[in-house]
Formats: structure tokens, sequence, C-alpha cells
């Protein structure tokens, strides 16, 4: 009997053939993005039938720190029509999940007349695989990670290892090749063989919710209706400052304010080693960015990057301001209303008011693009 007759055989080609099913299920639905209450969000703002004339991608610096609402309010004061803008960012994206979110938005919506991408010095820290990358990732996206190896550590504490140790013995790099090879063949699989999980988890909600809907964790009725209620208003939930979150979280930022006076913020110029300008550093980020630019000129997008400042921190190494020039304009947030005590949240986010100035400050730069 042939080999591809027998049980075992039979039954693992029945098994290939399942899992092929729950991804091509999985993937056109969109399940993965329901593991967790944020991505939840993101899908139904992505799944919107309404079109947006602005586009926002970015982290929670931008998820927080832009609020559609105001941005439209200003942007029609100027332009004596109505404007439309859509915040696509959520918390814990790094720029490769900003590429992939676009993506989505382009597959269902025409374009967009502007797409302002977040960068910054804390934007631009993630070089590594980030662990939602597996949820946002498609089949081209895995083949793709495959074959151009964007990522060399699967985290921060394997970067420090290496730089502090190097890799032994590797006469010619061949080890540490291999590694990134292996890690990267290792990211893309996980992004093919999500099906089956994505599947069994949104059935399990789906009967733990009792139908009411398969795309919320069980248990999570607060954020449900909070999540509800932000979609309304295409804005993100904002601590304030006067809550309890908001009163612990401000500490950092009353630290920082006695470390370095607001003057000496707004004169500071970067200092030491620009390492952005190392062509072996800061390859995800370069290369993601470099897609999206891409991504926008296929589509007649105009592409702005948004700096996202950090409180009274440093500002952009020079050879990122060069680098996101050359890909599109670069607009460079208000530091001398936004460094002020009370523009922050925390050391990395703005506070309602700074958020509120900082969207029509953005409405503005809008207003003025021809």
């Amino acid at each position: 009997m042939s080999p591809l007759r027998s049980k075992s055989s039979l039954a693992g080609l029945w098994f290939l053939a399942f899992c092929a099913l729950a991804l091509a299920v999985s993937q056109h639905f969109e399940l993965a993005l329901c593991a967790d209450a944020r991505h939840a969000t993101l899908r139904e703002l992505v799944r919107a039938e309404r079109d947006a004339e602005v586009v926002f991608v970015g982290s929670s610096q931008t998820a927080r720190g832009v609020m559609p609402a105001l941005f439209d309010q200003r942007a029609k004061e100027l332009l004596g029509r109505d404007v439309r803008s859509v915040n696509l960012s959520t918390f814990g994206n790094a720029r490769h999940i900003s590429y992939l979110t676009l993506e989505r938005w382009l597959e269902r919506h025409p374009s967009p007349s502007v797409v302002y991408v977040e960068c910054g010095v804390l934007s631009d820290v993630p070089e590594y695989p980030h662990k939602t990358l597996t949820r946002f990732g498609k089949p081209l996206d895995a083949l793709a990670m495959a074959w151009e190896r964007p990522y060399e550590f699967i985290d921060g504490r394997e970067f420090v290892r290496f730089e502090k140790s190097g890799a032994g013995f590797d006469m010619g790099g061949i080890f540490h090749a291999w590694s990134v090879a292996q890690l990267n063949v290792d990211l893309a699989l996980d992004v093919l063989g999500r099906g089956p999980e994505d599947c069994v988890r949104t059935l399990a909600n789906f009967a733990l919710e009792r139908g009411a809907s398969p795309y919320w964790m069980p248990g999570e009725p607060k954020m449900r209706a909070e999540i509800a209620r932000q979609v309304e208003e295409r804005g993100y939930f904002r601590i304030e400052l006067d809550s309890a979150e908001g009163s612990e979280a401000h500490r950092s930022v009353e630290k920082q304010a006695a470390a370095v006076s607001y003057e000496r913020a707004l004169a500071a110029e970067w200092k030491g080693s620009d390492d952005f300008a190392d062509p072996a550093r800061f390859r995800v980020t370069r290369l993601y960015a470099e897609k999206l630019a891409r991504l926008c000129r296929e589509r007649g997008i105009r592409l702005v990057f948004l700096d996202q400042p950090n409180f009274r921190g440093r500002p952009l190494r020079p050879a990122q301001i060069a680098f996101y020039r050359s890909l599109g304009e670069l607009f460079l947030q208000d530091k001398s209303v936004l460094y002020r005590e009370e523009s922050f949240l925390d050391s990395g986010h703005l506070s309602v008011a700074g958020a509120e100035f900082a969207s029509r400050a953005l409405a503005e730069h809008f207003a003025t693009l021809k």
C-alpha cells in the first residue's frame, strides 16, 4: 500500500486541510485581533463603513495624543468644509503594526488624502518583534518576513546580551546569520499557525458570552461599554489628571520637571552618538517606514511623519530628521506648549489638555497642505 494511503498519512493530510481552512476563516474575519479588547476596537474602527480624509497610525502616544473629533472641528473652522479623520492607533503598537493596520484600512476604504505616521525618540526604539505581530500578520506578510529577515533579536534583553558578549566564535557571522534566519522563519510560522487557535478561542468567547458576541474576551462588560463609547466618539479613553490613576501616573512628569527645567528642555539639542545613522541599527524601524512611504506613493497619499515628544526628553536625532524628510514630510509638535507639566499625563503620554492642543495644531498643519 502506498505510504500516502496509510491511516497516519490521511490523518496528517486532514489535519493540514483543517489548519488551512481555520487560517482562511481566521484571516477573513480577523479573529486574531479579538484576542485583546484594544485590538477588537481597532478591528471595529477599520471595518466601519465611513471613510476618512485623514488617518493617524501609531502607538499609545498617538492614541492618547490625537482626538479626531477636535481635529475635525478645527479643520472645518479653517477650511470651511467637513473633514473626517480616524485614529487607528492603539497601545503597544510599533512601526510594523502601524504599517499592517494601514494596509487593512486601505483594503476597505478609498485612500485618504493624508496619513500621519508616528515617529519619535520613544516610537523608534522598538526594533524587535512585538508580541502582537503575529496577530496582525497575514500569509503574504509572513512570507515577506521569512524572505527579508528584518528581525535580529527577539527582544531588548537579547540585544543587550549580544552587545555585551558578542557572538563568541562566529567566523564571518555565520552562526548569527543562521540565528536571524531561524527567528524570522519562526515568526512567519507563528503567523501561519494562528488559524486553529483563533477559531477555537473565538468560539469559546461566543459560548461564554452566550451568543452576545464572539469578538470579546469573557468578563469584559466595563471594557465593552467603554469601547462602544470610544468608537462612537472616535476617540480613546484618557485618564484625567485629577483621578487616582492620573495622579499616580503624573509623578513621572513631576520627577522629570524637577530634573530638567522648561528652558533647558526647549534649548536642548541631540548630544552623543547618533546611533540612528548606523545602518545596522533600527533596521525594522527604517524598513517599515520605507514600506509605508512606498504604500502611500502607490495610493497617491500624502505622508507626514508625526514627531510625538516625551516630556522634556531628548529631541530627534539628526539622522532621524534627515531620514523621515527623505521619505515624506515631518511635523514637529510645538514643545513650547507641550513641555509644560499640565500637557503630559506621564512622561510618554499627553494629558487631555495636551491632546486637545496637539489635535488642534495638527488640524492647522493639515489646513496648510496643498
